[in-house]
């Protein structure tokens, strides 16, 4: 038990009041739209991962817009409970995708410091992030757990359609948020002096 660290009451009330609910609330706003609106969005396009657009570039953009430790956990544990909880349409395992992203993101946060405002950095992140799912959908179905049809014309094509989409919703989600924040600082600047 020496690893683990002391706390008393006194300090976890401490860092409850210190929480910011409104930032959170916001958090799992979010993550409870990008689950309806992923629930809901019926698009014929044929594409692999090309829905990984309206819900990894929210969660980049989440990521990126606070320092706040778990802040794309929060979102994608809203999403994944609310995608459970809405039922399954097209695939039970939704609600994982969503938990495991969310985790990844704080994850190449965090210990990717030096890269953090790099553009590129994100969208290699997003785009390898994105290939979870289907590999994870690769392996399902190998197993004869449940059946993807994406994956009747082969695997190359999903894997590559997947990053490229992942990489893009890094590469907008990060360069829209890195672009007003340097805005911002420009701005601030500028009025400063």
């Amino acid at each position: 038990m020496n690893w683990l660290p002391k706390t008393s009451s006194a300090n976890i009330k401490q860092r409850l009041r210190s929480l910011n609910w409104l930032e959170i609330l916001a958090l799992v706003g979010l993550g409870l739209i990008i689950a309806i609106v992923q629930a809901n969005l019926h698009f014929p396009l044929r594409l692999p991962g090309w829905r990984g657009l309206i819900w990894l570039t929210p969660l980049v953009a989440t990521r990126l817009s606070t320092s706040r430790f778990g802040a794309a956990s929060i979102t994608s544990l809203s999403a994944a409970g609310c995608s459970w909880l809405i039922g399954v349409r097209n695939d039970p395992y939704d609600w994982f995708f969503y938990l495991v992203v969310g985790e990844l993101l704080d994850l190449a946060y965090h210990q990717g410091r030096r890269w953090q405002k790099q553009v590129w950095f994100w969208a290699i992140v997003a785009g390898l992030i994105h290939l979870i799912k289907p590999l994870t959908r690769m392996i399902i179905s190998a197993g004869g757990v449940w059946s993807y049809g994406f994956l009747a014309s082969g695997y190359i094509y999903p894997l590559t359609t997947h990053f490229i989409f992942g990489a893009i919703a890094g590469f907008v989600g990060a360069g829209l948020l890195l672009w007003a924040k340097r805005r911002r600082s420009s701005e601030l600047t500028d009025n400063e002096s």
